[in-house]
């Protein structure tokens, strides 16, 4: 499949699923060491923040702040419900938050979308189960900028595995990272990304994905160099959608993934 048919296959995917076409992705506010770490949880429009709808709240996970001691819970504090705290304050280095949407089954028939699979909907005309995870760099202090943790698989079905820190990258030069799907590289992935200011079009009532200011296939080891041509807050997304084991209860296992960092800020 060449670059130009599997974009149009995307394009396709996204009309099909584009009533539910919110992203999971994670953002962390500039922290010191022996600072509070504080994170939140996008599920909306990017770069706003928006409170999570109540009757969705039960599919995401809290945050998780992964350090060199192993993965914790942020805690949820905040005025609103996306807002997320460590327990402790953190010391200087390199961390990843991560988010998560857990397995969630989505069909579609006349009348919209609705949290069932086919055999509560047996007239869906598309369902998927929907999984999606959410990676910030959170460097920790003015000279972090390590790559011992943030280079490590997670985990997650799908996911986004930068091979430097951001922190590293200038404005132009090249920010290499791997795509791994179940723990394997995967070849052939539409990988785009944008930045905080890019689209600035109304988007809160089409829900269409926001407009994308890179975009490139990843080879066959899944690795894929984005190029950041602004400084600022990026967003990569990648999304993987295989068949799912019994047709009869849905068609799609769908992942989507993203991974969030600045580029070029000065700390100082």
């Amino acid at each position: 499949m060449n670059f130009k048919s599997s974009l149009l296959t995307i394009l396709l995917c996204g009309v099909a699923f584009s009533a539910n076409a919110h992203r999971v992705w994670v953002s962390a506010n500039h922290t010191h060491g022996g600072e509070i770490l504080k994170a939140e949880l996008g599920y909306g429009e990017f770069p706003e923040f928006e409170p999570i709808a109540k009757e969705r709240l039960d599919i995401f996970k809290p945050l998780q702040l992964i350090t060199e001691k192993g993965t914790e819970n942020l805690i949820q504090k905040g005025l609103h419900n996306y807002q997320f705290e460590s327990a402790k304050p953190v010391k200087d280095g390199s961390y990843l938050v991560v988010g998560e949407y857990k397995p969630t089954f989505w069909s579609k028939n006349a009348n919209g979308w609705k949290r069932e699979n086919m055999t509560q909907m047996p007239n869906a005309t598309y369902c998927e189960e929907t999984r999606m995870y959410g990676k910030f760099i959170a460097n920790v202090g003015h000279e972090s900028a390590s790559k011992d943790i943030i280079t490590r698989p997670v985990g997650h079905h799908l996911e986004i595995v930068p091979l430097d820190n951001p922190a590293n990258v200038h404005v132009g030069e090249r920010f290499k990272v791997k795509v791994l799907f179940n723990g394997e590289p995967l070849p052939n992935a539409v990988l785009t990304a944008t930045f905080d200011g890019f689209d600035t079009s109304d988007r809160s009532k089409s829900h269409k994905v926001e407009a994308q200011a890179f975009s490139d296939v990843t080879g066959d080891d899944g690795t894929v160099e984005i190029i950041p041509l602004r400084q600022g807050f990026w967003k990569a997304n990648v999304e993987h959608k295989t068949d799912y084991p019994n047709p009869k209860v849905c068609q799609k296992l769908a992942n989507y993934a993203t991974l969030t960092f600045q580029i070029g800020h000065s700390h100082h």
